[in-house]
């Protein structure tokens, strides 16, 4: 009995894994071609759902090393990616849609505010493997996890402390671009369930923070509630953090 037990338990667990594959499939991409028609790149990402993760080689550098891809598919089917260096500094953006093999739009740097298209076309390459975008594990989300828009653009940083159990201690800061920077923060404690949880200012100011691997996303609780989180004007902590500690 106890063996036949065991047995159905490992089928339902297998038959879950499957679904949850199933309904939420993942595709990868391998892109190569040009920044501003003379800069070469290759291109390496996996899109599970709306979440981007990948890599990004200049071709041209004398270390051609993989710097890291963060992004997002949004709204509007565009592909939305952020270099991340390894401090969480975001030092160059790519809005570019995905048609036929083809991946065209703009890449912009955020040190000196310039934009040039972006051309890639999809190759194959067995060699890529597909990127882990859900966390390894929960205990690997206590840390600091932080952004920045170059020196002088959008920055945040949020550490997180493991409690006991499934409660967690958050201390978070932002703040909007020079010169006239604006403020928000939060501190508090929060509950984690299906790796994320709730930073409530008020009753009418909430933010869902959602973890991945090596990363969290913040987005507004509803659509138009800054005017109600008491911050600076324009002050967010909405965002995507890159875990540096």
């Amino acid at each position: 009995m106890h063996y036949l037990k065991k047995t159905l338990f490992l089928l339902c667990f297998c038959i879950g894994i499957c679904h949850a594959q199933q309904s939420n499939p993942s595709h990868n991409y391998s892109l190569s071609g040009f920044i501003n028609k003379k800069i070469p790149v290759e291109l390496n990402i996996t899109v599970s759902k709306n979440i981007i993760l990948g890599n990004i080689r200049y071709l041209n550098s004398k270390a051609k090393t993989p710097i890291k891809i963060i992004g997002e598919l949004n709204a509007e089917n565009q592909y939305v990616l952020h270099e991340f260096e390894k401090d969480g500094n975001i030092s160059g953006n790519i809005y570019a849609a995905l048609k036929d093999g083809k991946l065209q739009g703009d890449w912009s740097s955020t040190k000196t505010d310039t934009s040039y298209t972006i051309l890639l076309n999809s190759k194959a390459n067995k060699n890529v493997k597909p990127e882990v975008i859900l966390p390894i594990s929960p205990n690997s989300l206590a840390g600091k996890y932080s952004y920045q828009y170059g020196e002088n653009g959008y920055q945040g940083s949020i550490i997180i402390k493991k409690l006991s159990g499934n409660t967690y201690s958050y201390d978070i800061g932002s703040v909007t671009h020079a010169p006239g920077r604006n403020i928000a923060d939060a501190s508090g404690k929060a509950v984690l369930k299906n790796n994320q949880f709730l930073i409530e200012i008020n009753k009418s100011c909430r933010f869902i923070v959602k973890f991945y691997n090596d990363f969290l996303t913040i987005t507004e609780g509803r659509p138009d509630q800054l005017n109600d989180c008491q911050f600076g004007h324009n002050a967010t902590l909405e965002g995507t953090y890159l875990k540096i500690k």
